[in-house]
């Protein structure tokens, strides 16, 4: 899976030639950003025609279509072959062809919604859509999430209203109402290697010219405000519980001063820091758990171990989500559903490990044995947290170094 712009992928090369710096601070969740980069391989081969073909053949269950001019939108469900039929006449009369939610089985997709995940701190998704010549998919419409839309094969004219139409709650869809384009617009076209990124709210259409059109739309879909203050509250009710209790008799007949002073009380319980601050660290090991795991080649390795040795490179794996809990005695990592303990004397190796893009085993730090650090690769290597670098060595016959048996590590 080689790909020269997920291996350098970042919010920055994302945005480019915006810098990160203007893109948070005078673009995020205020306005729309276009970005033309008069450089057609600049996604390189993140996601080509033939992928989409091969993508199709894997799943034609996730086939979908949308038509703006005749207003048709369906998805392929059932049989194959009548539903693959049904597709390619449909995209020949000008219909959108969309493959949604495909970075779960797409691997370059799914590193890249991992990798800015990881960084960014918000989950990703991606749908994808192939516009005929002169085909038009949606009818104007605002998302209930920040997109930024990647164009890598051909080109298409857009047009986004210049003010934002309203800020949808994340789960809020649009309706049948107001689906056309109002005001001041901003119309340009994306070519090749360009993006566009579209805060939630701003109505936007999309057509192609004489050219087809393949786009990735990366959607933003992470926590919001409204979670971590439902997670503060839920806290205070497992916490109290008076909280539990219900309501007085005769609470729905006035006054109801009581009622506003207890809620009162509650809320200043609320802001005591360090409530608060625990209520934070368990909401941020909640959400790790939510990022979705990058598995590939573990069922491979596993079956087939090779052995190490203090020459070998490994790094961190791409777009890892973890949190790590150092004790006197003991450094915690959470990953995915897991909470993994190492002695606290592995704690520097481990920070090491999983902040370096690449290292050779003998270079960890930490006043560990040779054999020690090789078992401690060895163990993140089982745990799915570093990958290798290069090929190894094979295992020897007695398994002295097979990563299965290093449980004595952590």
């Amino acid at each position: 899976m080689q790909c020269r712009f997920l291996e350098s992928l970042s919010l920055s090369t994302l945005v480019a030639p915006i810098t990160d710096e203007d893109f948070r601070t005078l673009y995020w969740e205020r306005q729309p950003l276009i970005i033309h980069r008069n450089n057609p391989d600049y996604y390189d081969d993140l996601f080509t025609l033939r992928d989409f073909d091969e993508a199709i053949l894997r799943s034609p269950d996730y086939l979908k279509l949308a038509n703006a001019s005749t207003k048709k939108n369906m998805s392929y469900k059932g049989a194959a072959t009548e539903g693959l039929e049904a597709a390619l006449a449909d995209m020949r009369a000008g219909g959108t062809l969309v493959l949604d939610q495909l970075h779960q089985r797409e691997p370059k997709l799914g590193q890249l919604c991992r990798v800015l995940a990881s960084q960014l701190g918000q989950r990703f998704q991606t749908n994808l859509y192939l516009t005929p010549p002169n085909g038009k998919g949606f009818t104007p419409h605002w998302d209930n999430h920040d997109v930024f839309i990647l164009q890598v094969v051909g080109s298409k004219h857009w047009k986004i209203e210049k003010r934002l139409r309203k800020y949808p709650e994340k789960n809020e869809p649009m309706g049948d109402e107001g689906r056309e384009l109002r005001g001041d617009l901003e119309g340009f076209t994306l070519e090749q290697g360009d993006v566009v990124y579209i805060p939630r709210g701003f109505v936007h259409a999309a057509e192609c010219g004489e050219g087809p059109s393949l786009h990735i739309t990366l959607g933003m879909v992470g926590d919001h405000w409204d979670d971590l203050v439902y997670a503060a509250v839920r806290a205070a009710i497992l916490q109290n519980e008076q909280l539990r209790h219900p309501l007085p008799l005769g609470f729905n007949r006035p006054p109801h001063d009581a009622l506003v002073n207890r809620l009162k009380g509650v809320f200043r319980e609320l802001a005591d820091p360090t409530f608060l601050r625990g209520v934070v660290d368990q909401f941020l090991d909640e959400i790790v758990r939510r990022y979705p795991l990058d598995v590939s080649n573990q069922v491979a390795d596993f079956f087939t171990p090779k052995e190490l040795d203090l020459d070998d490179r490994v790094a961190a794996r791409p777009g890892i989500v973890f949190r790590m809990h150092v004790a006197d005695d003991s450094v915690r990592i959470n990953y995915g559903a897991r909470s993994i303990v190492f002695p606290a004397f592995f704690g520097q190796a481990l920070e090491f490990s999983l902040h370096r893009p690449e290292f050779a085993i003998r270079e960890l730090p930490g006043d560990l044995q040779d054999q020690e650090r090789i078992a401690f690769i060895e163990r993140l290597l089982e745990e799915g947290l570093v990958v290798r670098r290069n090929g190894g060595h094979p295992a020897q016959p007695n398994g002295a170094n097979d990563p299965r048996r290093s449980e004595t590590v952590g």
